[in-house]
């Protein structure tokens, strides 16, 4: 049989993954989770198993980004491959997985990854890479793909922001940043100040996520928001596990009753204040009751510093290359107004001759690496970069780690 190509985007909220020739990859979520009633299940199978989602529990293999529960994510595997076999049959043997990880991956942990990946599912050949650097991969041959030799990819998923240059397709490693403000954060926040000003949601994280998603934005103007902030003014229907399973924003065209017990939160500058954490920081120690005057007092670097400090730290003469090339993609990015609000910001503290261009993908955030990743599997250089079953055995475990681990620094 010929060689078969597998994606990973092994993200640590949602795992994306599936063959090179699908048209979309499985996206379910990476964690195992537990219900009221104490059962166990993988990945999305709460979804269509259960209808009351309150009080859900979620373990997820990774903390503050990094992968260190295979336990838990080998169960979260065997449900993608099993999810994946239908459309093919999935055969370890003949198969080629590209996985990616976290930037800046503790060795010892991607050893455990390697050793998992080759040992215990058999791999037939492997490359491990971080998420970024499969975005330049995107639209490579077309027209739009004349600048991609220097791509700055702002990556913002569940467990942080992570920007990243890319240059040649090669991770500048000197170059990398990390703002410790995603996902995760943003729900914390919400759920604090909900929590304070309205009902104690702390056990429904569902619903907290789904209230981020579908009220949240990106203000353009901050203070010019919050000097006009009723005019936000938003009613998110709570679920009553009859009509509603999730909870949805009121309109005038909303098709239920909500003049009954129907209860419901009105939202208003908690819509716009909690992404602005990506550009104040310090709002979160400011909500949080675990705040000190040390933490409170602190000089916290947003996110437009730390793209601007990436930029300088890369070789001056692909500066202005980078900037004019800057993609965002990760779940965050979903917000309203994200992409413009950091352009935005960038113009402003850049020389004045310097073009910034910000823009998304084609495709949907939070799948551009996986896109990326197949783009990659058609190129030929795949095979001149990937690690084969018999190396692995042949160099020991530390090989990956040597092929595929951050230089440079």
């Amino acid at each position: 049989m010929s060689q078969q190509y597998f994606v990973i985007d092994n993200g640590s909220y949602n795992i994306k993954a599936g063959f090179s020739n699908q048209d979309a990859p499985i996206k379910h979520q990476n964690a195992l989770s537990k219900a009221r009633d104490g059962l166990i299940y993988v990945g999305n199978e709460y979804l269509v198993q259960t209808n009351n989602y309150s009080g859900m529990i979620f373990k997820r293999p990774y903390d503050h980004g990094h992968l260190i529960s295979w336990e838990t994510e080998k169960a979260v595997w065997d449900y993608t491959f099993n999810k994946a076999s239908p459309n093919q049959e999935l055969d370890a043997s003949i198969t080629h997985l590209t996985l990616t990880e976290t930037p800046f991956q503790l060795p010892q942990l991607s050893m455990n990854t390697d050793q998992i990946v080759f040992e215990e599912y058999g791999f037939n050949e492997y490359y491990r890479c971080v998420p970024a650097s499969l975005v330049p991969w995107l639209n490579l041959g077309s027209s739009e793909s004349k600048n991609n030799d220097f791509t700055l990819v702002v990556d913002s998923g569940y467990s942080g922001t992570w920007i990243v240059p890319i240059i040649y397709q090669n991770v500048y490693w000197k170059g990398v940043k990390k703002l410790p403000i995603g996902g995760a954060a943003l729900n914390g926040l919400l759920r604090e100040i909900i929590s304070f000003r309205h009902y104690d949601i702390a056990d429904e994280p569902i619903l907290i996520n789904t209230i981020k998603e579908k009220t949240c934005f990106m203000a353009t103007d901050f203070e010019k928001s919050l000097a006009n902030r009723k005019k936000y003014r938003c009613e998110f229907i709570l679920p009553d596990f009859k009509t509603t399973t999730t909870g949805f924003v009121k309109t005038k065209d909303t098709p239920i009753d909500t003049t009954g017990d129907v209860q419901s939160l009105g939202l208003i500058d908690e819509r716009f204040t909690i992404p602005e954490s990506f550009y104040h920081p310090e709002i979160i120690f400011d909500n949080t009751t675990s705040s000190t005057s040390t933490i409170q007092n602190a000089s916290f670097k947003n996110i437009t510093d730390l793209v601007v400090e990436c930029i300088m730290s890369c070789p001056k003469v692909t500066q202005p290359l980078l900037l004019g090339n800057i993609i965002t993609v990760g779940g965050n990015t979903n917000l309203p107004g994200f992409t413009d609000r950091l352009r935005h910001e960038l113009v402003k503290e850049l020389p004045i001759d310097w073009h910034v261009q910000v823009k998304e993908t084609e495709h949907k955030p939070d799948e551009a690496s996986w896109f990326g990743g197949v783009q990659l599997t058609n190129d030929e250089i795949i095979n001149k970069i990937s690690i084969s079953k018999k190396d692995y055995f042949e160099h020991g475990s530390n090989w990956c780690q040597k092929q595929f681990g951050f230089k440079n620094l």
